[in-house]
């Protein structure tokens, strides 16, 4: 199971450092903006465009490879929640619909669907944060791709790739490139309906109907469950006008001389959702952010094109170029931009208590415990763990548990305390074990105090439980022996297993 990003790439813990390596980082992006700008003064806007996506991918992966874990993984209980529902269900330990905890329905089904599919399991726990790092440039990939004047479709990715986000609407929460990490799921959908508008504006349809239609699809952001967040009347009126300078002026002279039906949908379609946002309808507002926000980048795109080239022919008859003037206002348009965007100088661990918590890596020894758990236990097999641990059993070992108190109580709480207190404290659980399919127990030092137990052997002491694995930390994984019923005698016992330290 690969729990941190850099492993993919074989970068050892601690690589890159983000607070010795981001001046490297800074350097780097400069060193791509200029060769983004000189692909795209030759002439190149393929090329140019590559150079872009190389730009944003550094910039967003520089900080995905700094982390430790998966973004909030053991931090965040909702984050920490769905991974430990996703991990079960890759690993077939529970039937469709049922999440970490046993016999109750899952929080994320959607991954979990997916990853049941997935046939590379060890990839489920960083999947998330390869989907935050892809999104924003499939999304400059689709615009340039889609965008019907083709003329302007460079302008178009250029204008998304560095300017998705702003520093005032991230203030707010509502900042594009933050919120990947938090919206993993939503992304995909927010990229399809894109995929969509973009699309429709290629139809030879009348703009009024392409408009229209466009923004009636976004609606669909809706189905997307988002909590009230509070956000004033004032705030939203904010967000639609003075954040998105200086997109809304430029917006709005190309309103009145004409702009592509596909940018008003995401315009109307934006605003629409975002004013929704402002009462409890339950609207996530960083989707209609985006939407509003790329709308905005769109209907500038004429504006953008008309000053770059005339920027580009005034430069020309000052210096002796051979540089068609259209390029060389695309080029000066990379230089004066991508330095100054947001993403040239985010600095996530600093605005983001979750990003800098998830710097510090998962104990490598808790690792190799729940490695293995999911290689010498049974897919089925169900653990009691403190609350300290039942998150790690789910989410890295792969095995469902009978409680999670620290991500969400389940509806028969009590009964389940029941469970633990009978298994604890060396009683005969009966018939409740079996209800919840209980087969063993993880037990770390310090655990389950409460009940007497000051070390893991006073658990073994107890006579009901083989133990099965232990290891220098004292990780320790117990089998739950079943209480022989009537008629059997020591033969039916289970074999011993290997007891290793």
């Amino acid at each position: 199971m690969i729990v941190r990003l850099g492993e993919l790439l074989h970068l050892p813990p601690g690589v890159p450092d983000v607070d010795r390596d981001v001046v490297l980082l800074r350097y780097g992006l400069m060193l791509v903006v200029v060769l983004w700008s000189a692909l795209r003064a030759r002439a190149h806007p393929a090329l140019a465009l590559l150079a872009g996506l190389v730009f944003v991918l550094l910039a967003q992966g520089f900080w995905a490879l700094s982390l430790g874990r998966p973004y909030g993984l053991f931090v965040d209980p909702q984050i920490t929640r769905c991974a430990g529902d996703v991990s079960v269900a890759a690993a077939g330990a529970a039937p469709p619909g049922e999440g970490l905890l046993v016999d109750e329905p899952g929080s994320c089904r959607l991954w979990a669907a997916l990853a049941r599919r997935l046939r590379a399991k060890t990839l489920v726990l960083v999947l998330p944060t390869l989907v935050t790092i892809l999104v924003l440039p499939a999304m400059g990939v689709l615009v340039h791709a889609l965008w019907p004047r083709r003329d302007q479709a460079w302008v178009a990715s250029f204008l998304w790739l560095t300017f998705s986000t702003g520093d005032l609407e991230t203030l707010r929460g509502v900042g594009f490139v933050p919120g990947l990490w938090t919206h993993p799921g939503s992304a995909l959908l927010l990229l399809l309906l894109l995929a969509v508008v973009l699309a429709l504006g290629r139809l030879p349809l009348r703009g009024f109907t392409t408009a229209t239609l466009g923004a009636s699809l976004l609606s669909l952001w809706l189905l997307i469950p988002a909590p009230f967040t509070g956000r004033s009347v004032a705030e939203t009126a904010l967000l639609l006008s003075l954040d998105q300078t200086p997109w809304w002026l430029l917006a709005a002279w190309a309103w009145r001389r004409g702009m592509e039906p596909s940018a008003r949908a995401l315009i109307l379609g934006g605003a629409g959702l975002l004013v929704a946002g402002a009462f409890p309808l339950g609207v996530d507002g960083w989707g209609a952010q985006a939407f509003y926000r790329l709308g905005l980048l769109l209907a500038a795109v004429g504006p953008v094109t008309e000053l770059s080239s005339w920027a580009g022919a005034a430069l020309s008859r000052i210096l002796p170029l051979r540089v068609a003037p259209a390029d060389l206002g695309a080029a000066l348009l990379v230089l004066a931009g991508a330095p100054a965007c947001f993403l040239a100088w985010w600095t996530p661990a600093r605005l983001d208590p979750l990003m800098d918590a998830s710097r510090e890596p998962v104990s490598r020894a808790l690792v190799t415990a729940m490695e293995w758990v999911r290689g010498h236990t049974a897919p089925a097999s169900v653990f009691l763990a403190s609350p300290d641990y039942a998150p790690a059993v789910a989410v890295l070992g792969g095995r469902r548990v009978v409680r999670a108190p620290t991500l969400a109580p389940a509806a028969d709480e009590v009964r389940r305390e029941r469970v633990e207190d009978k298994v604890l404290s060396g009683r005969d659980p009966g018939r409740l074990a079996d209800l919840y399919g209980l087969t063993h127990v993880f037990i770390a030092p310090g655990d389950y105090l409460s009940y007497g137990i000051h070390s893991p052997e006073d658990l073994e002491r107890q006579g009901r439980f083989r133990l099965l694995h232990a290891d220098a930390v004292d990780y320790r994984i117990y089998e739950i022996m079943r209480a022989p019923a009537h008629g059997e005698g020591a033969d039916s016992a289970p074999p011993p297993t290997k007891t290793t330290r």
